[in-house]
């Protein structure tokens, strides 16, 4: 996989590539249809203790959260994570698949920001629960259990 080629498709500079860690949590906040309050909050305050919006990555991150990636988009930046994370070199260093097993939880909590009432349910709905496990499939997160409802 072309690394910088295919980072300029998703429209992230090199530089900025951390943002791309972002782009599984944007989908699952998508995946019911609309991006709830509490979604936006967590992937802001997610993105920004990381250090996951230097540069442009702000602006990548801001297009993500008014319009949802495409499918397409969402597939590519997800093999490239899983690319990344097998690779080695300047970008794919700071990738493993430790960072990915952390994304895929990362990812749980974004499903579960906006529809736990009080803690008292799951809060993640079908769509979402659909999509973790296609997050947990794409980022080869085998041994992952918190995607599973009560996991």
């Amino acid at each position: 996989m072309d690394i910088p080629a295919t980072l300029e498709k998703l429209g992230i500079d090199r530089e900025d590539h951390k943002v791309l860690a972002l782009l599984p949590l944007v989908h699952i906040a998508w995946a019911d249809g609309k991006l709830q309050g509490a979604e936006r909050d967590l992937i802001v305050k997610t993105a920004r203790e990381m250090g996951w919006l230097a540069g442009k990555g702000e602006d990548v991150l801001e297009r993500w959260l008014t319009a949802p990636p495409f499918d397409e988009e969402v597939e590519l930046g997800m093999a490239l994570l899983d690319h990344l994370a097998k690779s080695s070199g300047e970008v794919a260093d700071h990738y493993d698949s430790d960072d990915l097993h952390h994304l895929l939880l990362l990812c749980e909590d974004v499903g579960r920001a906006a529809g736990n009432l009080f803690g008292l349910r799951d809060g993640r709905s079908a769509d979402e629960l659909k999509a973790l496990e296609q997050v947990a499939t794409a980022l080869n997160v085998k041994s992952a259990k918190g995607w599973k409802r009560g996991g």
